[in-house]
């Protein structure tokens, strides 16, 4: 397959489809109407040409009968039609009703059939444009007649025909590709809308859904999409309501376990082995206790649960009350404006920046800078640190849960932070990625879609 073809598309394609099939069409109906007309025509021209030579030698026949007539004087008294020339072959000798002696090459296609005593009627391409060749015998006076008819008018009609239909059947293509390319259109919407569906379902929107359709070849695909959007739609709410009954159903005893640990780290009896075994556990518990917590959260999430209303806060104010939660002393870099506005769920953003910055504290080596920049439709909050950044193929791994990349530390985490991050932010419109800094290090971006955006 030719490169060309590869990269073609199905709208082209069907495009090409109708020109080429219109193309072909009008080239075989343009050339069976114009050899229908020219066959037509010559034997209307043969026809003309074949009684003008009976009158005209009818005439010669009659003058030569006369004693003592000469046939240059009787082919000088006739006047033979506009573009024809008479020729008459007589005891071996050529006369003609013109200045010329090319009787006997002009008419060489029929000399055989007039000199065995038939008529005899032919073309010639002696002359330019062809001319049609009329012999008559005339016994009567031991002669032979010749009329030569050059077909100008006739040429003139063909090509002004050949033109014509030419004109008709590149005409006809580019109506081909027209209609083609609308056809293609009407019959890609339906697919340009289910691939519009399916990219909403890819980006978490599980709301989206095919309108219904009258038309009953669409109608299956129709059904069976939004049939199967459903099925996954409740498959999700069903993992997501599992998680969290599982982690609602761990709290309780892990409570008790916390509360147990607590009681037995104040005890002043223990040996110093037994006290290591009580710290190991109670940090272990600890560890546990945050998986359920993220565990519970990324339930909520799945569920569409918001902990508060939505209210319109600026980026700026809610990156500095984030930066005291965790409890940093790394300053917003300001790059001038007012604040930037977006409408959030003000308890869910406060998370999501605050796993950001204690992940930059704990794996990137510590927190450097946030930066928010306000590129008008959307702001990028950039939250820097100093570690030794994140491979690219981990850039996008890192995101789902439970996986970590190859430079954070093992047991200081559940795994779930930053898929709880990503699932927050893309719950709010917006997106989430990680990339290089500048001069070491990584950078993770959260883009969220501003008031001014939204409207």
């Amino acid at each position: 397959m030719t490169a060309s073809r590869r990269g073609r598309g199905l709208r082209s394609s069907v495009t090409y489809a109708f020109a080429f099939g219109a193309l072909v069409l009008s080239t075989v109906l343009a050339l069976g109407t114009y050899f229908s007309a020219r066959h037509f025509l010559l034997e209307q021209r043969e026809r003309t040409a074949l009684r003008q030579a009976f009158t005209d030698s009818a005439l010669v026949r009659d003058s030569l009968l006369t004693s003592g007539a000469e046939v240059s004087d009787v082919l000088g008294a006739i006047s033979p039609p506009a573009g024809a020339v008479i020729y008459v072959h007589r005891h071996g000798e050529w006369y003609s009703s013109a200045l010329d002696t090319a009787g006997p090459e002009m008419t060489t296609e029929v000399q055989p059939l007039v000199t065995s005593g038939s008529v005899g009627i032919g073309w010639t391409d002696a002359t330019d444009p062809h001319a049609v060749v009329v012999g008559i015998p005339l016994p009567a006076v031991d002669a032979q007649y010749y009329e030569v008819s050059v077909a100008e008018e006739l040429d003139r009609t063909l090509w002004t025909l050949a033109l014509a239909l030419a004109v008709c059947a590149g005409l006809t293509t580019v109506a081909g590709a027209v209609l083609g390319r609308g056809a293609s259109r009407r019959v890609l919407t339906p697919l340009k809308e289910v691939t519009t569906a399916a990219i909403k379902l890819s980006s978490g929107d599980l709301t989206t859904r095919l309108r219904s359709t009258d038309d009953p070849d669409l109608a299956a695909l129709v059904g069976s999409f939004n049939h199967m959007v459903d099925a996954l739609h409740a498959r999700i709410e069903q993992d997501a309501r599992f998680a969290a009954d599982v982690a609602h159903e761990l709290r309780t005893p892990v409570t008790t376990l916390t509360t147990s640990l607590s009681l037995l780290q104040q005890s002043t009896d223990l040996s110093p082995r037994s006290a290591r075994a009580v710290q190991l556990m109670t940090e272990e518990l600890e560890r546990f206790r945050r998986a359920l917590e993220d565990l519970l959260t990324l339930g909520r999430l799945d569920a569409g649960v918001h902990d508060g209303e939505l209210s319109t806060t600026g980026v700026r104010e809610l990156v500095r009350q984030a930066l005291k939660v965790a409890d940093s002393d790394v300053v917003v870099v300001d790059t001038g404006g007012p604040d930037p506005l977006v409408e959030i769920d003000r308890p869910q953003l406060l998370r999501v920046l605050t796993n950001l910055f204690r992940n930059a504290d704990l794996h990137g080596g510590g927190l450097t800078s946030v930066r928010v920049v306000d590129l008008g439709d959307v702001v990028d909050v950039h939250v820097e640190d100093r570690g030794p950044g994140v491979a690219a193929a981990d850039r996008a791994r890192i995101f789902e849960r439970f996986a970590r990349a190859g430079g954070q530390k093992v047991g200081t985490g559940s795994g779930l932070g930053l898929s709880i991050v990503e699932q927050t932010v893309r719950n709010h419109g917006g997106d989430v990625w990680c990339a290089d800094r500048e001069g070491g290090g990584a950078a993770f971006i959260v883009r969220l879609p501003t008031v001014s955006g939204r409207s």
